[in-house]
């Protein structure tokens, strides 16, 4: 008998060592694993807690005119706990949302003391949840972003989700600003659900977001934008763009894309619409480009504007390739081998500047590097150093082939010249202001780079007055203003490395007036059919903007006659 009771007493040990151990494991797993879960479930039982959104900042034009707004609108949840019968319940509000029974039991059974219902839905639906008087089930405002002016500005706004966070355009780039910070509504209940005296629905008030200023005109943007839209339609392009900028500042008073979309109903579009074309896209410019090495040449001074070159009327073969004019052309003076944008004329002139020196006022005028615009998504473009250039290449990029640009990398390079020779950074934002109107940050104009000398820019701005008074952009020119630009015409890669001959890139790139440039204006169409010629599909765009806008700033043309019809009959 005492020889046995060793053995049990070891046996009961060891029993009880399993035993603790076990419970050991138990508490590290519960303190470690099971915590966060069961703190949480608890949590949810005893308080209830509903975010209060703030108002986002609005968005303003130059002229404090609204673009992006805030509407209250009525979001539902459910206090589950508070709910008898969740089944009937269930029923009767799957009638209303326009949800089925099981979807939104579901959601009343899970171990959750607040669960959204419908997210900002309209005033008929919320007044219908309410008719049903079911306890449990209360309503919040919320703010809601919205657009009044629809489609206009749409890629320059962008758009937010439902909870008002930023997600494209300005919208996201001035997302900390604008969202503001949330408050919350909340109330503590007792173990058997009571809400605990004193704590009744406390309230954390949210902090509205800060506002933003634009340089964007509205009525400048609204015009623009119009037009644009009449020439895409006309010639049936796959994208278009627009900009008009101060060639002084950078401002940036309208830009718009197309296709469009509206920021109301951002997911209705296909992510293509929502692109913004005058960033975001890069493309092989075409003659528009061949400001850049006229400039540098007249810079360098190894071209005057009346030498002449050689056209080889229309047909010019380099290193066992064969380039072609538009027009066949004899003999040209440099400044009319621009105004007829003659491609041979323009590659036997780059020729005198070399590869090193047009690689320099390439990268000068701010090409395959980003603007620095406020708005997400901009690309580079793409330019390569000399050093992997092909024989080919010097006359190639010249005429704007093997470079890549961005409409606004082009506006910027044509301000330069319209302004004297500096290269200003563009802007499209003036400032940020708090919810009282108090500004919190303003954006400075940048110091501009000298690119070229005032004399250069003055010639070029006369060859480039040039170029629409008796050249390839006739159809720019707007009485008595007198305005200037380049046209351009390029044909696209296919997918396989060949230029194709049915899709082209068309451009019209200016300023108005020549003598005194106030505005830039750069009009892109992709793809244009079936005429695809910068200098047809491109300029009256131009044209119709730039004239509105000599009639909205009231500057009246030089000619006397011109301008006494144009008081008495403003331009509509």
């Amino acid at each position: 008998m005492y020889k046995g009771t060793p053995s049990r007493i070891r046996k009961v040990l060891y029993a009880l060592i399993i035993a603790f151990a076990l419970l050991c494991v138990r508490l590290v797993f519960v303190q470690l694993g099971a915590a966060k879960s069961l703190s949480n479930i608890a949590s949810n039982q005893y308080r209830l807690v509903v975010p209060l959104l703030p108002k986002r900042g609005v968005i303003y034009d130059r002229n404090l005119k609204e673009l992006a707004i805030n509407i209250n609108l009525i979001s539902i949840f459910a206090e589950p706990f508070k709910m008898k019968d969740k089944g009937i319940a269930s029923q009767k509000l799957a009638s209303v949302l326009g949800l089925s029974r099981d979807e939104i039991y579901k959601k009343l059974n899970q171990e959750k003391g607040f669960v959204w219902l419908g997210r900002k839905v309209s005033h008929d639906s919320a007044r219908a949840v309410h008719a049903l008087n079911i306890k449990g089930i209360d309503f919040i405002k919320e703010p809601q972003r919205a657009y009044p002016n629809g489609v206009i500005a749409s890629h320059i706004l962008g758009f937010t989700d439902m909870d008002n966070n930023g997600l494209e355009g300005l919208e996201l780039k001035f997302d900390k600003y604008l969202k503001g910070v949330t408050g919350y509504r909340y109330t503590i209940r007792d173990a058997k659900q009571r809400e605990v005296p004193g704590y009744e629905y406390k309230e954390i008030q949210p902090i509205d977001g800060d506002n933003l200023v634009l340089t964007i005109d509205s009525l400048i943007q609204s015009f623009a934008e119009r037009e644009l839209e009449n020439g895409f339609k006309k010639y049936n392009a796959k994208g278009a763009c627009i900009i008009v900028m101060d060639p002084f500042t950078g401002n940036v008073l309208a830009l718009s894309n197309r296709p469009n979309f509206d920021p109301n109903n951002a997911k209705a579009a296909p992510p293509d619409f929502r692109r913004n074309r005058a960033i975001c896209d890069f493309f092989e410019p075409g003659s528009s480009f061949k400001i850049v090495p006229a400039s540098g040449l007249l810079e360098e001074k190894v071209v005057k504007p009346s030498d002449k070159f050689f056209c080889e009327n229309g047909e010019y073969r380099w290193y066992g390739h064969t380039y072609h004019d538009h027009k066949p052309h004899g003999w040209l003076e440099f400044r009319d081998v621009i105004k007829y944008s003659s491609n041979i004329g323009t590659m036997k002139a780059a020729q005198r500047l070399g590869k090193d020196r047009l690689y320099k006022y390439i990268k000068k005028f701010g090409f395959g590097e980003r603007t620095g615009i406020e708005l997400p998504g901009e690309v580079n473009g793409i330019t390569t150093h000399p050093n992997t250039w092909s024989k080919l290449s010097l006359c190639s990029i010249s005429m704007g082939q093997e470079v890549t640009v961005t409409a606004l990398q082009l506006a910027c390079a044509m301000s330069a010249l319209a302004n004297g020779g500096n290269l200003v950074k563009p802007r499209i934002v003036d400032m940020i202001q708090d919810s009282t109107g108090n500004v919190i940050q303003k954006f400075e104009l940048k110091k501009p780079l000298r690119v070229i000398s005032e004399e250069t820019a003055r010639e070029m701005r006369t060859i480039l007055r040039s170029v629409v008074d008796s050249g390839t952009a006739e159809l720019a020119e707007v009485e008595g203003y007198f305005p200037a630009g380049k046209t351009g015409t390029a044909q696209k890669v296919e997918p396989n490395g060949v230029y194709s001959h049915s899709k082209f890139t068309a451009s019209f790139i200016g300023f108005v007036p020549s003598d005194n440039p106030k505005f830039v204006i750069v009009v892109i169409m992709d793809e244009p059919r079936p005429i695809y010629y910068g200098g047809v599909v491109c300029t009256p765009v131009f044209k119709k903007v730039a004239a509105e806008l000599m009639s909205y700033y009231k500057i009246w043309p030089k000619d006397k006659e011109v301008a006494e019809k144009k008081k008495k009959k403003p331009v509509s």
